[in-house]
């Protein structure tokens, strides 16, 4: 029932995907949310923001530990999912068993053996049921928590740009979903993501395309959107050349770095390797590792 819906949305092709025709720079920067200042400083410490994030098995790659030690290193809970064999996380990281949020035998992949597609439904699955913060093992974080509790108290969406038009999608490499209610983009994307059929995904549809015409169809369900800048500063057809050079830099709102792992793939460009130590993310390497 869902399949047909979201076809006769998207297009069997996704032809008919809408996008977010936002001028470009698109999306809201976090400072123009909540400011610092504007916090009640006399409220009481709050907990430590959660971040879920999956790895469904094996050991972490070089670029997954490099994630969690900076949520870890910006004062993050770090809550790792994993169906098993994971043993070298980062020592503060808390491994949880994913089998309490979907049971092993829901896993499926594409055809080219990628979880990316189950990774959406399972990101849905864990934010509905807790809220907190989402974030793929390919991103590094570069805000402290409690920055990004103030300055986001209602949550956000991240965009990306769209390569060749003048308009972003939403990409779920981040979600931020403090409060989750049911009903909420959340909710309903994972309700729809539940409903696929497996053997007939492509790329993106539990993803970009999925909360893109959500969003579209249902503006007032979603959060703020946050510009590209926000979360995914470098663009996905230049990853990870940009990544390995030593010329490329970031801009002040920057408050995540999404490193496109997917790319890497494409490329040929092992995940495990050690770093180029100029390079844009060697740098960033050294902080934390």
């Amino acid at each position: 029932m869902i399949g047909p819906v979201l076809d006769t949305i998207f297009g069997a092709d996704g032809h008919n995907l809408p996008g977010l025709r936002i001028a470009t720079p698109a999306g809201l920067s976090l400072s123009t949310l909540r400011a610092p200042g504007d916090a009640d400083t006399t409220a009481a410490p709050s907990a430590p923001l959660t971040v879920h994030m999956l790895w469904v098995e094996g050991e972490l790659c070089r670029l997954g530990q490099l994630s969690c030690a900076s949520f870890l290193a910006h004062g993050y809970d770090v809550q790792l999912w994993t169906y098993g064999g994971l043993t070298n996380a980062p020592g503060d990281v808390t491994l949880r068993d994913a089998r309490e949020i979907l049971p092993e035998n829901r896993i499926f992949r594409y055809p080219n053996g990628s979880l990316a597609a189950f990774a959406n439904l399972f990101r849905y699955a864990v934010l509905a049921r807790f809220g907190g913060l989402w974030s793929d093992t390919d991103v590094i974080c570069l805000i402290p928590a409690a920055r990004l509790r103030l300055a986001a108290p209602d949550g956000f969406l991240a965009t990306e740009r769209v390569r060749g038009q003048r308009r972003v999608w939403i990409n779920n490499n981040v979600i931020f979903h403090p409060a989750p209610r049911r009903g909420d983009v959340i909710d309903l994307a994972f309700r729809f993501c539940e409903g696929y059929d497996p053997a007939r995904l492509e790329w993106g549809d539990c993803g970009p395309k999925l909360l893109t015409t959500l969003v579209t169809q249902w503006r007032a369900l979603a959060p703020p959107l946050m510009a590209a800048r926000v979360a995914n500063p470098v663009n996905y057809w230049d990853c990870p050349k940009a990544l390995l050079s030593p010329r490329t830099r970031l801009g002040p709102d920057t408050a995540f770095l999404h490193c496109y792992n997917e790319m890497w793939r494409r490329a040929g460009v092992d995940t495990d390797a050690p770093f180029p130590p100029t390079s844009l993310i060697g740098r960033i390497a050294a902080r934390y590792q």
